[in-house]
């Protein structure tokens, strides 16, 4: 008899130590992001993006000359091409009629190459626009999809 309570106290032990042991495992093979104190409550997947304000370059003309009609074309091409290359997670034109002419969330690994890729475009390469570009932490905006 006293065995089998021994026997039934080693299988009651088991029983409550083995999914103690394994949540142990599973909790030392993925490591969780420490929690944020209390009202300071943040989503779990930020990133950096760069936010970039077009603005009124040096050159910018607000005549609608062949010339600068095919230059939007470029520009508007270029930036659904970013797009389409998830290098431009979305972006478009400010119309209050500013200085301020557009915005874009750039996704590059660093600034200098979140600057390369604006710098890129077409409108800013001719002086119509330059980039103002800034860090920005913001939630994954990975599975955003543009359609055009």
């Amino acid at each position: 008899m006293k065995l089998i309570s021994t026997v039934g106290s080693l299988v009651g032990a088991l029983l409550v130590a083995a999914p103690l042991s394994l949540g142990a495992q599973q909790a030392a093979s993925s490591p969780q992001q420490p929690a944020a104190p209390p009202g300071f409550e943040i989503p779990k997947d930020m990133q950096t993006y760069y936010l970039a304000i077009y603005v009124k370059g040096p050159k910018h003309s607000a005549a609608q000359t062949p010339e600068t009609l095919e230059l939007m074309k470029s520009h508007l091409k270029y930036i659904r091409r970013m797009i389409e290359e998830k290098k431009y997670m979305f972006a478009g034109p400010l119309l209050d009629g500013g200085d301020r002419q557009g915005v874009a969330i750039v996704s590059a690994a660093t600034a200098e190459d979140a600057k390369r890729i604006a710098a890129g475009d077409p409108a800013i390469a001719a002086g119509h626009m330059a980039v103002e570009l800034h860090p920005a932490m913001l939630p994954s905006l990975s599975s955003l999809v543009v359609k055009y």
